[in-house]
């Protein structure tokens, strides 16, 4: 199912139904509820999950070349550091065991959207893909 709804305001019809979420280059809010993390929204997300449903995230962005865009999102420095930290412990306060790695522009070419081909080719950028599953229910 394709589901098109802001962040900030799942459809509760939708609570408990989801096997598997993806959330491919997001932007805007959602960039901003997936990289700071943004505690609420990602419950909000895993409102939506099953027991033992699976999460997928591929996001990025690069401070040489957005950085106006990061600094007026407030949006954090993807370090290592900062991935297995303050990140990891957003999602798991909200329900999730995540893994993450770092993608390389190749593969996002791999990815099946136009915009990921379209990013694969552009400006270099780091993108994070995250892997979890819900641990709550």
């Amino acid at each position: 199912m394709y589901v098109h709804a802001g962040i900030e305001a799942l459809p509760e019809e939708l609570m408990g139904l989801a096997s598997h979420v993806t959330i491919l280059l997001p932007w805007g809010s959602l960039l901003k509820a997936v990289a700071i993390p943004e505690l609420s929204l990602l419950k909000a997300v895993a409102g939506l999950c099953q027991p033992q449903a699976t999460l997928k995230i591929i996001f990025g962005y690069d401070l040489q070349n957005e950085p106006n865009m990061i600094q007026a999102a407030g949006l954090p420095i993807l370090t290592p550091e900062y991935l297995n930290t303050t990140f990891r412990s957003a999602y798991l306060e909200a329900g999730f065991n995540i893994r993450w790695k770092i993608l390389s522009q190749d593969q996002l070419k791999n990815l099946p959207t136009t915009w990921a081909k379209k990013l694969a080719f552009g400006k270099k950028r780091q993108f994070i893909e995250i892997e979890a599953v819900i641990n709550i229910r």
